[in-house]
């Protein structure tokens, strides 16, 4: 995996929940603006995943548990778009909760995905 695009994905990440929490904390319904953070964070979780398909392709050398990488590999694309669908619906400072919630969730996965492929057992 790429590790400068893992940190790039953190950093988005944890960026996107911080302004998400100031937001909810605020009592302020999600916005367009929550919308781009959100877009921003999925356009690179899907280059991460083909970043991450054409080394399980091409490479000899891959994780040991090479379906729990994909399942996360997959998995993490998906959580920024419910999110965003599920904040559009919650139309009260839990929206943007919803938004903390799923950033963080997709940092701590970027890292498991780090560590699987890796080989680290945690």
């Amino acid at each position: 995996m790429s590790s400068a695009l893992s940190t790039v994905i953190i950093i988005a990440a944890l960026l996107a929940a911080a302004y998400s929490l100031v937001t909810a904390l605020r009592d302020r319904a999600m916005g367009w603006d929550h919308l781009a953070a959100l877009g921003v964070l999925e356009a690179l979780l899907v280059a991460q995943m083909a970043v991450g398909f054409v080394k399980l392709a091409g490479d000899g050398k891959g994780p040991d548990d090479t379906a729990t990488f994909v399942g996360y590999l997959i998995g993490v694309v998906i959580i920024p778009v419910v999110s965003a669908g599920w904040g559009l619906l919650e139309r009260t400072r839990w929206g943007p909760g919803v938004i903390v919630v799923a950033c963080l969730a997709v940092a701590v996965m970027v890292v498991r995905l780090g560590q699987l492929w890796e080989g680290a057992v945690v």
